[in-house]
């Protein structure tokens, strides 16, 4: 009988236990349109020499895809990432230089904003040598990890990690601007008492097709005009153009410097029909694509293209417009270089394809891959980067006549009214 009664005290321990457990509450930030196709976390980060032996490196975080949780109503939602940093002298190699890790906790109400989550650390990285950073950004509420790399150069003090961007007092995580933007730039080498600034206008074209063996526009340092800015302290202002960009120099001697582009109140978005045209023409014919350039109203023709090849269906077109320019804001984002990401070789291939299966990245080359990789018919993109004095983001993809085939099958997708994905997702 004494056993009985033991057995039922514990039970009921047990249940009493079970609901007097706090339930965790879970909630995401409000999602804006950056890319239905991707739940990937957004990490940016910029490098500063603010000497010989020390780099400053500061990191954004986008919460966007972060995952907020509480324990129960009476407490806050709260998101914790978990920052590892390590910088080796080359990529590949087991010697670290400096390793460190931290972390970001933020707390929000029951609607949790999209917004920035910044910080910052200190490298020791010694003058006259190049190292690669790795950063790894942990969601421990999500379980999920991103790896964010970055070159830190220190081979001279030209280069455009010797000065530090900021826009209304925050710190500028992309080089692009808004029209009329007041800019503050700062540098730490003392000998610097000229500022010389090249300003080219140039609108450069769309990338070719992958399988066009047509030799692409030569990238030619030819400025529009010029103008030099005196300087006697460690910083100066400037005032974004409103087109095209800006490379600043601190010595005629070299190409080497910082750029800033501008693009429109839009961007990395599309702001008008103009621009979606453009960034159509992809998947349009010449012909399409000539009749909405010249047409009157370009918003109704580019409305009526998206609503034919949605079959007639309004909401159709809707969400083919969402999906497609979606993946031209996540161009611009990731592959802006000297132009508009969504003109370039990489990302022309993510509008039309969408993400890899798998990626493969270094200092010098991207490789994507699309569909099982042990399959001969997965297809494979190379992209080579390429050296142009505006940027570090700029890789040429390896045409071939082989991608005429998935390009058309990709494109035809498209125009009957499919978002293309073969990605395995």
């Amino acid at each position: 009988m004494k056993t009985i009664f033991l057995k039922i005290l514990v039970l009921v321990f047990v249940v009493l236990a079970c609901n007097t457990q706090k339930r965790q509450y879970t909630v995401k930030p409000t999602k804006s349109l950056i890319n239905p196709d991707s739940d990937l976390l957004e990490v940016n980060a910029v490098a500063y020499n603010i000497n010989d032996s020390v780099t400053t490196c500061y990191l954004q975080v986008v919460n966007e895809n972060l995952v907020y949780k509480r324990p129960d109503t009476t407490t806050a939602f709260y998101s914790e990432l978990k920052i590892n940093y390590k910088l080796v002298a080359e990529q590949n190699t087991r010697k670290i230089i400096d390793s460190s890790s931290y972390f970001i906790i933020d707390r929000a109400s029951d609607n949790v904003e999209v917004k920035s989550l910044t910080s910052k650390f200190n490298l020791k990285a010694k003058v006259n040598t190049n190292y690669y950073l790795e950063i790894t950004v942990f969601d421990v509420n999500k379980k999920t990890k991103y790896t964010k790399t970055l070159i830190i150069n220190k081979q001279d003090k030209l280069n455009d990690q010797n000065f530090l961007v900021s826009v209304n007092n925050q710190i500028a995580f992309k080089p692009n601007f808004l029209p009329n933007d007041n800019v503050s730039i700062q540098f730490s080498n003392a000998a610097i008492f000229k500022i010389t600034v090249d300003c080219f206008f140039k609108d450069f074209s769309t990338a070719l097709p992958p399988f066009s063996l047509k030799e692409p526009d030569q990238l030619k340092y030819k400025p529009d005009s010029i103008f030099t800015i005196n300087v006697s302290t460690n910083s100066f202002q400037i005032t974004i153009p409103q087109k095209g960009f800006y490379h600043i120099k601190t010595s005629n001697d070299t190409y080497e410097g910082l750029t800033l582009y501008s693009y429109d109140n839009a961007f990395p978005g599309v702001s008008n029909a103009d621009e979606m045209i453009n960034c159509t023409r992809y998947i349009m014919s010449k012909n399409e694509f000539e009749e909405c350039k010249n047409a009157s109203d370009k918003k109704a023709f580019i409305d009526k293209f998206w609503i034919n090849i949605g079959s007639g269906s309004t909401e159709r077109a809707k969400q083919l417009l969402k999906r497609y320019y979606g993946r031209v804001k996540e161009a611009n984002k990731y592959y802006t270089s000297y132009t508009q990401g969504w003109k370039t070789d990489r990302g022309m291939i993510y509008i039309i394809f969408g993400e890899p299966t798998n990626k493969y990245i270094n200092s010098n080359r991207e490789i994507w891959v699309y569909g099982v990789e042990t399959n001969p018919a997965a297809t494979r993109f190379i992209f080579n980067h390429t050296n142009n004095p505006f940027s570090d983001n700029d890789f040429i993809l390896e045409r071939s006549q082989f991608f005429k085939e998935p390009w058309y099958t990709a494109v035809d997708y498209w125009r009957q009214g499919n978002v293309y994905l073969n990605n395995g997702k």
